[in-house]
């Protein structure tokens, strides 16, 4: 009997179980999607769509409708999201989205930028570097597709002419030019200038160039396409060409003649001459005649040291006099020597090659020097030359083959100076 009793029970137990299942299932389930956002898989099969909220489609967002943040150091793409008013299911559908990946690995200087709707969807999230090439994450039908994105940018030509007044460089800014614009003038011509010490008040220059733009936004300059520099009585010119035979692009003259020369004009960047090309100088150490073979670079110890030309580094290490010193051999007949260095490019040894422009050492003191100071030599068959007035050998002129097609090309790009030019100072 008391079997049985226990048994009812049990069954009893079971059965309240099974109603009260029943009660929430009626009473929850019908209703589970509209509480519940599921989240995006990587699976595109087993995709689910995000569900809105039934009023959010008339709600308006009161914040900014397009953000842009710069990345920091520690920052994450989610800390960047959520503190940048992105809901939190945006962001778990991103991070199950296939791709999330990509759009997760960000470095410090990168920018994320976010474009929200009306009523606060995170429509794109674009991370990029340089504005154009990015990862994008766009929002369609609910759901996110991630994947590498490159915009295609309006490219505008700027022109400027520019009398130089207390210097290039202020001058320049006073017209609208930007830093980079300046620096890439200063590098086609730096073959044939001195911008320190050949400038004067009155010197002038026209420059065509251009600019990136994406939805009427600026992104970042292009090139120089053509450019005039007036220095006294000599004009430069400068035509960017890009030729089809050697893949690459390259500044020439309006003769065809390579604006870059084989050997850059200087080895130190931003020094003053300390010490002259000359073979009767009194040593200031040793206090008697000794010839000076070189021309001496002020500049603080740990400046770097470019070299002037590429080559094979023929020697590197102590040389008495001359302390820590890097000798180049760019060819048979040419080479160059750098000296008094305080250390130098921990990859170099000898055999090294070495591009132009390349950092080799640093400016230094050791050997027989009274201050940090690079010494530079020039040497042509073996001989010493004044690195001060040498002649320079260029750098590769057009080719035949297309020398008729840089000079139509020329001939177009002068004229469109000339043309901006008079319609410059005529609304002026």
């Amino acid at each position: 009997m008391k079997n049985l009793i226990l048994d009812i029970k049990y069954y009893l137990l079971f059965l309240l179980v099974v109603l009260v299942a029943f009660y929430l299932y009626l009473n929850f389930g019908m209703n589970f999607n509209k509480n519940f956002s599921p989240e995006i898989i990587a699976d595109a099969s087993f995709r689910d769509e995000i569900t809105l909220q039934e009023n959010q489609s008339e709600q308006i967002f009161k914040g900014a409708l397009s953000k842009k943040i710069k990345v920091d150091k520690n920052d994450t793409l989610i800390k960047i999201l959520s503190s940048n008013e992105v809901e939190s299911k945006y962001i778990k559908a991103l991070i199950k989205t296939k791709g999330s990946e990509k759009l997760a690995n960000i470095k410090t200087g990168d920018i994320v930028e976010i474009s929200f709707t009306e009523n606060k969807i995170p429509k794109e999230i674009f991370v990029t570097r340089n504005g154009l090439k990015g990862v994008l994450a766009e929002f369609k039908d609910k759901t996110y597709a991630i994947e590498n994105h490159e915009r295609i940018p309006e490219v505008i030509e700027r022109f400027a002419s520019v009398t130089i007044d207390e210097s290039l460089y202020q001058s320049a800014l006073k017209e609208g030019i930007s830093d980079s614009v300046i620096m890439d003038l200063v590098f086609i011509f730096g073959w044939d200038i001195d911008f320190v010490f050949d400038i004067r008040s009155g010197d002038s220059f026209e420059i065509l160039y251009e600019e990136y733009f994406y939805k009427g936004e600026k992104i970042k300059n292009g090139d120089i396409k053509a450019a005039r520099f007036k220095r006294g009585k000599k004009v430069f010119s400068a035509i960017r060409f890009f030729s089809k035979v050697s893949g690459t692009k390259e500044y020439f003259s309006t003769r065809g003649e390579n604006v870059k020369k084989a050997f850059l004009r200087t080895p130190v960047e931003f020094s003053y001459i300390s010490s002259r090309y000359n073979l009767k100088r009194k040593h200031p150490v040793l206090n008697k005649i000794r010839a000076h073979t070189g021309v001496d670079y002020a500049a603080p110890t740990g400046t770097p040291v470019r070299s002037t030309s590429s080559g094979t580094v023929s020697f590197i290490g102590n040389k008495g006099g001359y302390g820590k010193m890097i000798e180049v051999k760019h060819s048979e007949d040419y080479s160059t020597r750098y000296a008094h260095l305080s250390k130098f490019n921990p990859r170099l040894s000898n055999g090294s090659k070495v591009e132009q422009g390349e950092t080799i050492g640093y400016v230094g003191q050791t050997g027989l020097a009274t201050g940090p100071h690079l010494h530079y030599e020039f040497r042509v068959g073996g001989n010493h030359t004044n690195p001060l007035t040498v002649k320079l050998p260029d750098a590769k002129p057009i080719s035949e083959v297309e020398k008729k097609e840089f000079f139509d090309h020329a001939i177009k790009m002068i004229n469109r100076l000339d043309e901006l030019f008079l319609k410059f100072y005529a609304k002026v």
